[in-house]
């Protein structure tokens, strides 16, 4: 009985059709990958704001070499790029993060701002989404050094700020590129 099995499978498997492979396919290949990578945080405590009167505005700024975007294979296949914060706020106060661009000449390439509103002692999360694609892209492309400006404006009440003060403001962000890679 095994042994006409074994007879039909192999008679089956000879007289079987099988289609051509076309390996040339492989030229037409497109591959979309898309890379997420983390680009700005911090976290102030409310006391780090100290300020002896409450109508002062208060600024602290950081700055970031962004040295990726003179890679030859990112500047050739790179789509497209969103920036994405989340700014979380419990401090009462009223914050504006400056986000400022510069090229290899120091010059802005582009720049922009999200404001970041108090509900008193109460946590409020912003979030904001920054796209580059075609002619941003290519702005975006010639940065050399990302600058991070946060201003924190006078107090409502007139209330300061100082080192019992309770609350802080902290910020998350990642940078999302996407490629388009062909073999032309």
């Amino acid at each position: 009985m095994f042994k006409k099995i074994v007879c039909y499978f192999l008679v089956f498997a000879m007289f079987s059709c099988v289609k051509d492979v076309d390996f040339e396919q492989a030229e037409d290949i497109v591959l979309s990958p898309v890379v997420e990578s983390s680009l700005v945080f911090f976290d102030f405590e409310a006391s780090e704001f100290s300020e002896p009167t409450g109508t002062a505005i208060v600024i602290v700024g950081d700055d970031l070499e962004l040295d990726v975007f003179n890679d030859e294979f990112l500047r050739d296949n790179l789509t497209r790029c969103e920036f994405f914060f989340e700014i979380t706020n419990s401090i009462d106060r009223n914050f504006r993060a400056d986000i400022i661009l510069y090229d290899e000449n120091d010059q802005v390439t582009y720049a922009f701002a999200i404001d970041v509103t108090p509900d008193g002692n109460n946590e409020v999360v912003t979030t904001h989404t920054e796209v580059f694609e075609e002619a941003l892209l290519e702005q975006l492309k010639s940065t050399v050094r990302l600058e991070l400006i946060l201003s924190m404006f006078p107090s409502s009440t007139g209330i300061p700020l100082d080192e019992n003060s309770v609350g802080n403001i902290k910020m998350r962000s990642k940078a999302t590129l996407f490629f388009v890679i062909d073999n032309e």
